[in-house]
């Protein structure tokens, strides 16, 4: 197991998991026609979605269609001008979207799926079924399309696909029918990590106990009363046993849960609190004139921050946004002093001690495992943790709650896992031969033990069955 992991972290480090980014999701999608909408409560009625998580306005068919998401992972679209619930999509709509969004024909759709390799992650739960599109182009690209929100969700290519069965998929012990049932999968890994500490501990007392029996009887520093391959696993242990811990606990971490850490989400009442209003009131304030004073934009996103209603409209990498009640673009400091009233209203007992914008080089903000948005708000509230509430200002939602806890996560886990350390995680190509040489000495030093288990286990075996 520890072989396959320092391998597998070695890939990792160049072979991300595959993941499509809103902005290239975005950026693809089509212009939104705003022209024919009549009634966008009329439209929200029709999703029948009490409590709406989220809403947007996509194109689709030439048509504009609200997408209207609840806090039950339930999924809603409805034809914008004219508040019909779009169909289902189908092989064939996906074969047209997917085309569209690569500018490549497609050589086949699959049946629905449910789950597979690429779309295991829970993150896609509110989407699901999907259909795979294969494309036919040099990468040879898979896209999965939406059966309820007709986008596109997922992209993968074939070297990404490939390296990640050595990669990630060992690693992260990330086999679909593992990792489809969360609870199996959160118990599998958070078990095994824990047995792996265990051993390593195990290891470090036997090693150093024959060393101190070999030292009373004169032995040298580094030498081991054992000979063989026994002999350098001994020897090794000396200068791999404990970063091999370090490495294994601060694995271990990933899977925490809340478990020895907090997990200082917001609750739904704050985030109602925050936004100070409903999102289905928010929508009843948007105008067609609010929706024209944009052009060449792909999606629209409604929204609210301290009692008022926001239009947000996306382009791909850059955004925009009015407050409908002042029908205009507010600047930085008046985005600031929103959410600060708005923070006020989400966590009344606790007063604001300070607040700042995240800097591009934030020891919590900027992490390799990834980044707080370009425009985030630090709220530093004057309670007992010192909480911090990290507010994205260009869309007003909520990026992160961090207590003690969890800021001293970061060091125990992003600071030992991946050697995030302040000055040392962006100097490459220092830090990859750093962190290449460590897993490598890694894995021969666990593929050492592999070779004793075999000699110890499973050759007596094979030989007693051969006699």
């Amino acid at each position: 197991m520890f072989a396959a992991w320092f391998a597998s972290g070695i890939v990792m480090i160049y072979v991300p998991f595959p993941s499509l980014s809103d902005g290239e999701r975005i950026e693809r999608s089509e212009f939104v026609d705003t022209s024919a909408i009549t009634s966008l409560s009329e439209s929200f009625k029709a999703a029948e979605i009490n409590v709406a998580s989220r809403i947007r306005i996509l194109q689709y068919q030439e048509r504009p269609i609200l997408v209207v998401e609840g806090d039950s992972s339930k999924v809603v679209a409805v034809f914008a001008d004219s508040s019909e619930l779009v169909p289902e999509v189908t092989a064939e709509n996906s074969r047209e979207l997917a085309e569209k969004f690569s500018n490549f024909p497609v050589i086949s759709v699959s049946d629905q799926i449910m789950y597979d390799q690429w779309v295991v992650h829970d993150r896609f739960d509110p989407y699901r079924p999907f259909f795979r599109v294969d494309l036919d182009d040099k990468d040879r690209t898979h896209l999965y399309v939406s059966t309820k929100t007709t986008e596109v969700h997922q992209k993968t290519n074939r070297q990404q696909r490939l390296w990640n069965y050595f990669g990630a998929v060992i690693h992260w012990i990330y086999p679909t029918v593992i990792r489809k049932d969360w609870a199996l999968w959160d118990q599998l890994v958070w078990w095994v990590s824990l047995f792996g500490i265990l051993g390593v501990i195990a290891g470090i007392i036997l090693g150093l106990k024959h060393s101190v029996t070999g030292w009373k009887r004169g032995s040298q520093l580094l030498s081991s009363p054992f000979s063989g391959w026994l002999a350098w696993h001994h020897k090794l242990g000396f200068i791999c046993g404990v970063f091999v811990l370090l490495w294994i606990f601060s694995g271990w971490l990933s899977m925490d849960h809340g478990r020895l850490f907090s997990t200082p989400n917001p609750t739904l009442n704050q985030e109602t609190n925050l936004r100070g209003i409903h999102l289905s009131a928010a929508l009843n304030q948007v105008t067609q004139e609010d929706l024209n004073k944009f052009s060449n934009v792909r999606e629209f996103e409604i929204s609210a921050l301290d009692g008022r209603a926001m239009l947000i409209a996306k382009t791909g990498q850059t955004s925009e946004l009015i407050f409908t009640e002042a029908n205009s673009s507010p600047n930085q400091d008046y985005l600031i002093s929103t959410a600060r009233s708005a923070v006020s209203q989400a966590w009344p007992e606790t007063a604001i001690k300070s607040s700042c914008m995240v800097a591009a080089d934030d020891l919590y903000g900027h992490l390799r495992e990834g980044s707080f948005p370009q425009e985030t708000l630090r709220i530093v509230l004057d309670d007992i943790d010192e909480t911090w509430v990290h507010i994205n200002l260009d869309d007003g939602h909520i990026v992160s709650v961090m207590d003690k806890s969890r800021r001293m996560y970061r060091w125990l886990f992003n600071g030992i896992h991946s050697l995030d350390l302040p000055g040392f995680s962006s100097k490459r190509p220092l830090w990859d031969i750093f962190m290449v040489v460590l897993m490598l000495t890694g894995t021969v030093f666990s593929i050492t033990g592999v070779i004793l288990a075999y000699k110890k286990l499973v050759r007596p075996v094979t030989n007693s069955v051969k006699s």
